[in-house]
């Protein structure tokens, strides 16, 4: 068995998130509202939600510093990420919302680490 340590998932983590980016780019804009079927998420809606939620960890670790996630308000949470999700997309905001968001927690996540 091969080990997949911190560094491995990291390294995965930015590959996904730059193939991601890579994919919203190449969308063209006017497809943004094409929805595959009937109550499926649009590709705008998708690439919100992908946006969106990647700020889970920021809001558990930084804005509210917890250890546990007992008493975190989910529904509350996805509630606010709902909320900004209705604004239309555009190619640029996703790219602008996703890459310089984990980009700048990046030192916040080594001095968690060492904090831990």
């Amino acid at each position: 068995m091969t080990y997949y340590g911190a560094k491995e998932l990291a390294r995965s983590f930015r590959t996904v998130r730059n193939n991601t980016i890579k994919i919203a780019e190449e969308i063209p804009e006017d497809n943004y509202g094409f929805r595959p079927a009937e109550g499926c998420r649009s590709v705008a809606e998708t690439l919100a939600h992908i946006a969106i939620m990647s700020r889970v960890q920021e809001q558990i670790h930084f804005v509210e510093h917890r250890s546990t996630l007992v008493g975190f308000d989910f529904f509350g949470f996805r509630g606010s990420c709902k909320r900004r999700r209705k604004r239309p997309a555009r190619r640029h905001r996703f790219s602008n919302c996703c890459a310089p968001t984990v980009r700048s927690t990046r030192g916040r996540w080594r001095a968690y680490r060492k904090r831990s």
